[in-house]
């Protein structure tokens, strides 16, 4: 675990977006593609924005890179809670990328429980098809997954004491959350599938988040209750940029 704390959310934003278009870039050159997952929530707006811009000026592949979701709420992609919509409003609007290159989570699809099963069964036959998965585990295999952490320690939208926390097959699911959440209906990636990431990237910024991250980056016993604290990736490497003004 890696931690990178800025005291300015402008400069993390950067370093960030600067982070991403290296991981990319070295995935590109090694094996010709790169599979992200994106977050929602106020804090990779800033980053979302910052690569559109470098990535533009210096003539970023994008062509080669596929988008997935980490998760989103159960409403429609134009919702201005909608994370897929965060992330076309400042990325993905912005950047000459295919849009069968584009994979959001199918919202349209009722009851979210079908929705979660079509997500799954497209993202395995992209991964399958890209010889993108861990046959040992059957799980895929994700050059990188951006993540950020709720006040509740929340992660994608695996909340505290939901039985998806301990989910073990499935790759997507279908969660309610609890009666203080607004729009509890989700759709996310499972725990699994997050460890499995070559790559772990949390956003973290947000007042109100300080102690529920110190102690999750100090791994006390308290922190287990936060989903936040099990990701832990098998392989792979997680860095956490922090926003300092958290604390």
């Amino acid at each position: 675990m890696q931690i990178k704390e800025y005291n300015k959310l402008e400069n993390m934003s950067v370093e960030a977006a600067q982070y991403i278009f290296k991981i990319a870039n070295a995935e590109i050159k090694n094996k010709g593609f790169f599979i992200i997952a994106l977050s929602g929530g106020n804090s990779p707006r800033m980053i979302y924005s910052e690569l559109a811009r470098i990535s533009t000026d210096k003539n970023f592949s994008w062509d080669k890179i596929l988008v997935f979701w980490g998760d989103d709420r159960y409403i429609p992609p134009t919702h201005r809670d909608s994370n897929y919509k965060m992330a076309y409003d400042t990325l993905l609007s912005k950047i000459n990328i295919p849009q069968s290159n584009i994979f959001r989570i199918p919202v349209e699809i009722s009851p979210p429980e079908n929705a979660a099963l079509v997500y799954e069964k497209i993202m395995k036959k992209i991964f399958f098809n890209l010889k993108m998965v861990d046959f040992k585990k059957n799980l895929p295999v994700f050059d990188l997954i951006l993540l950020g952490v709720g006040l509740d320690g929340h992660t994608a939208s695996l909340f505290p004491g939901h039985k998806a926390v301990n989910e073990n097959k499935r790759w997507v699911m279908h969660v309610k959350a609890h009666a203080r959440v607004t729009l509890r209906d989700r759709i996310t990636i499972t725990l699994p599938v997050i460890n499995n990431a070559k790559n772990i990237m949390f956003i973290i910024a947000g007042e109100g988040k300080g102690k529920i991250i110190k102690e999750i980056l100090s791994e006390k016993k308290s922190a287990k209750v936060y989903p936040a604290s099990l990701v832990k990736p098998d392989d792979g490497k997680s860095v956490w940029f922090i926003d300092k003004n958290i604390y």
